[in-house]
């Protein structure tokens, strides 16, 4: 092939990749700003367990995580048809859902344990794709090991907040 054409392959495919994290922000964004008013009002209240990092780092933290997760996603999306694509696709869908939605259980409906229980959930559906993509996509697994890190903490600062909050 003349190495215009791979140049044009190359650059659809990171076009696609940028694309990719933009509508994953953008989604997560909404979110953020769906919860944002529990988070300056309810949340702010709170006792907070040790070692609970600034507000402002959140949103910094979660910006650059969403972008591996969106990455992760992407690299499992471009894998060859099969077995192993749909069950990561299925695990990594799983995996959004969970984190998606954990902004709602713990700052808008206030459940800190249930916020909890959902956290280790998700840690454990972050673990079974990690494991299933090192054989099968092995950067997916690499992108997905910082958010699983840092949703470890947050399942920490989680029981923190359920536990000094009674």
């Amino acid at each position: 092939a003349p190495a215009s054409y791979n140049a044009v392959t190359q650059m659809k495919k990171y076009l696609s990749l940028i694309a990719t994290i933009i509508l994953y922000e953008a989604i997560s964004a909404f979110i953020g700003r769906a919860t944002l008013g529990d988070v300056q009002g309810w949340y702010a209240t709170l006792n907070k367990p040790p070692l609970s990092p600034p507000n402002w780092l959140f949103p910094v933290v979660w910006t650059s995580l969403y972008i591996l997760i969106a990455s992760a996603g992407w690299w499992t999306w471009k894998m060859p048809a099969g077995k192993d694509r749909n069950t990561l696709l299925a695990l990594f869908g799983v995996y959004t859902g969970l984190n998606w939605c954990w902004s709602f259980v713990f700052f808008t409906a206030h459940l800190l344990l249930p916020g909890f229980v959902w956290i280790i959930v998700l840690n454990l559906v972050a673990l079974g794709f990690i494991v299933k993509a090192w054989g099968a996509e092995r950067k997916a697994a690499y992108l997905m090991i910082p958010p699983l890190l840092w949703t470890s903490f947050a399942a920490y600062l989680n029981f923190g907040y359920w536990y000094f909050n009674p």
